[in-house]
């Protein structure tokens, strides 16, 4: 009689213990449960970290590029006054400062003929200063130095040094040398003699 109740008390537990359901029944363990969401945050934390990686190398890339850019473009601008120059005032020979001013000598749809031109670095933007009309026009930002340097001895090559940096840590420098071709009295390189002017494509 007490066999008989405990066989059938048993029966009646049986669909509730885990370990005797037949083997059509499915489920984890609450142990399988913890590996398997431990192991799912390893792999995301590592999935993360890459791609902010990623993301950071990208970020700094476009800015990178946009500084080079926009740097570039200041000095082939500079560049191409520089070398229709008929005298050069500041910085006097042999001498470097962060202002380069001088007379162009041919005139151009923003610049007037024998025009005093200034090129100069305010705080952090690198400008242009026209005297007539009075006017000034910005060339380029985030501009951490601008250096001109003159040549001596009768040697006019003019070298212009720009760096630009941003507040998240990226920086381009660049250089580039330039020879006034327009200078009435002087044996520079490449010298015109006040007979060179810069045609515009057609």
């Amino acid at each position: 009689m007490q066999r008989g109740i405990i066989q059938s008390l048993k029966k009646s537990l049986e669909p509730m213990n885990p370990r005797i359901l037949g083997p059509l029944s499915k489920g984890f363990t609450l142990i399988e449960v913890v590996v398997v969401v431990v192991i799912l945050s390893i792999a995301s934390s590592i999935m993360i970290y890459f791609l902010i990686n990623s993301l950071k190398v990208y970020t700094m890339t476009v800015n990178q590029k946009t500084l080079y850019d926009e740097g570039k473009l200041a000095l082939e601008r500079i560049a191409r006054d520089i070398r229709d120059a008929r005298s050069i005032t500041t910085p006097a020979a042999g001498g470097s400062g962060n202002t380069i001013v001088f007379q162009r000598t041919n005139a151009t749809a923003q610049d007037g003929l024998n025009e005093n031109l200034t090129f100069q670095l305010t705080g952090t933007t690198l400008e242009k200063v026209k005297s007539s009309p009075a006017a000034t026009s910005p060339l380029a930002s985030n501009v951490s130095s601008f250096t001109v340097t003159r040549g001596a001895g009768g040697n006019d090559e003019i070298t212009l040094l720009l760096t630009l940096s941003l507040g998240s840590g990226e920086n381009v420098t660049l250089q580039t040398k330039v020879y006034p071709k327009n200078f009435t009295k002087s044996s520079t390189y490449k010298n015109y003699f006040d007979n060179w002017r810069e045609e515009p494509s057609s």
